[in-house]
């Protein structure tokens, strides 16, 4: 004797009566709801966060001379001024600086400790060299790792450089021309 359709539907009602007969629901849908709110809720407030942790305004007020500090520092003009510069390329570190009318480079490979620590003594020697000179530009490409500008920066101000400024390059632009008919 086959069964109906009704029948079944029936018997399937029955099974299903005691999980609804005590007003339970299914929670499943609503964690997995919850579940979705927290995880984007988290996401946007850390981003947020992170927006104000790293937003640096970082142009300088303008400077202005008085006729008074012009004249007092006309005697210093003479002075040997060092315009030290080190770039954070990928997979290496070039020192380059401008003293005595010659100019100095040196490609540091690598940018772990060792390549670091190449880099301290190399500026320690500078500024031994240099004594009235305590600033240092540097300068990182844009593909660089945030995590090797710093470790660059420790170095320099454990070089005992006190004027470290951080700098940023041209990003490099391409120019898309369209295709002429001729």
């Amino acid at each position: 004797m086959a069964s109906s359709r009704f029948h079944k539907a029936k018997q399937r009602r029955a099974e299903r009566e005691p999980l609804t007969a005590h007003g339970h629901i299914n929670l499943v849908p609503l964690v997995d709801i919850l579940t979705s709110i927290v995880f984007f809720s988290l996401l946007t407030y850390t981003g947020a966060a992170m927006l104000n942790l790293t937003a640096f305004d970082l142009a300088l007020p303008p400077v202005v001379v008085t006729g008074e500090q012009a004249r007092a520092n006309a005697g210093q003009r003479d002075t040997l001024t060092l315009l030290l510069a080190v770039k954070i390329q990928e997979g290496k570190l070039r020192v380059e600086h401008s003293g005595n009318g010659q100019p100095f480079l040196q490609e540091i490979q690598g940018t772990d400790g060792a390549a670091l620590d190449t880099l301290q003594t190399v500026l320690a020697q500078i500024r031994q060299q240099y004594p009235d000179n305590a600033d240092v530009l540097v300068v990182p490409d844009d593909d660089v790792p945030y995590d090797d500008v710093v470790h660059v920066l420790e170095r320099a101000k454990i070089a005992r450089f006190t004027g470290i400024s951080l700098a940023n390059r041209a990003r490099a632009t391409e120019v898309a021309s369209a295709a002429g008919g001729s």
